[in-house]
């Protein structure tokens, strides 16, 4: 039988707060880059301006759908890992940890995409405003 390692509950919990704050900064960051493509799209009507700012458009609603999935993922998350730390004395099994892990990537690959989605915008802002 394969020993089950425990990790107090500590170690991990701040990380969650940390995220949901980061997916909130996105969310109103998201928001000022929609006010943006839409002082763009009022002053250009060039077709492939245009289809730029569809695809910007598109990236903004996917995201902040993405955001949406991931914050809800995280609340579920939080909700398992009180559970498993009731259950364990604050402590926390490898199961949950490795949920948790998964959970921190997902939240890094995330914020890899807006990143890299707000500085090619950007771009296209400095060609266009």
């Amino acid at each position: 039988m394969a020993q089950q390692t425990l990790y107090h509950i500590s170690h991990v919990s701040n990380e969650h707060s940390d995220w949901l704050r980061g997916i909130d900064f996105y969310k109103d960051e998201i928001h000022i880059l929609e006010n943006r493509l839409s002082e763009v799209s009022q002053k250009w009507t060039k077709t492939e301006v245009k289809a730029d700012i569809e695809h910007y458009q598109n990236q903004f609603i996917i995201q902040k759908a993405n955001l949406e999935d991931l914050q809800t993922g995280i609340k579920q998350h939080e909700v398992h890992m009180s559970n498993d730390a009731q259950n364990k004395a604050l402590h926390l099994s490898n199961n949950t940890l490795a949920e948790h892990d998964n959970m921190r990537e997902r939240y890094q690959s995330l914020e890899k995409i807006i990143v890299d989605l707000r500085h090619d915008f950007n771009k296209f802002l400095s060609r266009y405003m």
